[in-house]
């Protein structure tokens, strides 16, 4: 029994053994996630108690000395880039040459990988807002120190995972030594601008093109807003000399075309809550009261009158032209009174109407929420109901020629708050 445990024990010992080192092979494995992109591989391993960011170089590119050549310059010229959005990266070489580089430390990703793994992540409030001006200001900071990085594929943009930050590697400007550019980017050729393809022409507007490619492309899964849609359109232009002409002309644009897009939707807002402050006003209004005249009995003819024993010039008296003048003067004293109570009634509803309508219609108000704004204009509605009828009585003013007076000065007053705010 003692020789069976002494043969079988280091065999189980053993079986253990490597048990332990293939699942910590297997771990390792998994933990080294490579992604794609357009000069080779991306990925991070252990490098002794710390992890790195590499690039395994494709050989197609590490066998071409021009590219090698490129990329020792590009390493040193990397570093002088002093910005946020830039990965920073040290070439790694030994003795049969170029193979790959090791980038700043960090945890990144490809936005390709970014949008698979969370494709909804683009209707997150500000997410592409943030990208778009993240990456038009490193460009236009790029461009401005005569670098241009060519292709802005999903595949050649970066993300930090932390607060899915903007980042660049490569800039391809350091490569147009290269007669070929679909060397550089094989698979990326939908976002590279048509002259960089054919006559390998590389200049601000080929940047622009690329952009807009991938702005669209964030969109996949999703309807572009209204507010890009023209923005894409003229970036991606197949004529340089129409599309924008730097990357600051193009976040201008942008930002103009989203401040438009909320003035308007502001402006019918307002006119929205106008309508229902005019629909709340005219149901607020007292109801008039059918009157019901009495049928007049029909004429009789006049020898009926003149054969009884009626008198006509007894009774109704004598109609001769002092009281026709007389009728005439009345009727003309009433229409001058008439007119002066509307007068009056005018200029003084006028004035308590912009003060009414003025403590509603301002900052404060209109930078609440829309509950407390119709709250406050059925309140305001209230108070020119109530105006309307007491400065009718005391002008002697009929209440269907107040109301249509009333109507006409509040709709006025409010046209002109509405043009306030669209300004």
């Amino acid at each position: 029994m003692f020789r069976i445990y002494c043969v079988t024990l280091p065999i189980q010992i053993n079986k253990l053994t490597m048990n332990y080192e293939e699942m910590l092979e297997a771990k390792n494995a998994s933990a080294i996630k490579k992604e794609k992109i357009p000069f080779g591989l991306f990925y991070k391993k252990m490098e002794g108690n710390k992890y790195l960011n590499n690039v395994d170089l494709r050989p197609e590119l590490t066998d071409n000395l021009v590219f090698c050549d490129d990329l020792d310059k590009e390493s040193k010229q990397n570093f002088e880039v002093n910005h946020k959005c830039q990965m920073h990266f040290t070439v790694n070489a030994d003795d049969g040459g170029t193979y790959g580089v090791t980038i700043a430390q960090g945890t990144f990703h490809t936005f390709e990988q970014l949008l698979i793994d969370n494709p909804a992540i683009v209707a997150r409030k500000d997410f592409v807002e943030n990208t778009i001006k993240d990456l038009l200001e490193f460009t236009e900071h790029l461009h401005n120190q005569g670098i241009r990085h060519v292709c802005y594929a999903p595949s050649n943009i970066f993300a930090r995972k932390s607060d899915n930050a903007v980042m660049l590697l490569f800039h391809g400007s350091a490569y147009s030594n290269l007669n070929d550019q679909r060397l550089l980017y094989e698979g990326c050729e939908d976002f590279l601008a048509p002259e960089v393809l054919g006559e390998g022409t590389i200049d601000e507007r080929s940047d622009i093109y690329s952009i807009g490619k991938f702005i669209a492309h964030l969109y996949l899964s999703a309807s572009v807003p209204l507010e890009l849609k023209s923005v894409i359109a003229k970036a991606t232009n197949e004529n340089p000399d129409k599309r924008y002409q730097s990357a600051r002309q193009m976040l201008k644009a942008i930002n103009r075309k989203r401040n438009t897009l909320k003035s308007v939707i502001t402006f019918v807002a307002a006119a929205a809550i106008a309508l229902l402050c005019f629909g709340l006003y005219f149901s607020m209004l007292p109801e008039q009261e059918d009157i019901e005249f009495v049928k007049p009995a029909p004429a009789q003819p006049d020898d009926d009158i003149l054969s009884g024993e009626i008198d006509p010039i007894t009774e109704l008296g004598k109609i001769g032209k002092d009281n026709i003048e007389e009728e005439q003067v009345d009727e003309k004293k009433m229409r001058e009174y008439e007119a002066k109570a509307e007068q009056i009634f005018r200029k003084q509803f006028t004035k308590e109407a912009e003060r009414i309508i003025s403590k509603v219609y301002d900052n404060s108000h209109l930078n609440g929420s829309e509950k407390q704004f119709v709250t406050d204009s059925r309140g305001m509605m209230e108070d020119l109901v109530q105006t309307q009828i007491k400065l009718a009585n005391e002008a002697g003013l009929s209440d269907a020629k107040s109301q249509r007076i009333a109507s006409d000065i509040i709709e006025r007053i409010t046209n002109e708050k509405k043009k306030e705010m669209a300004k």
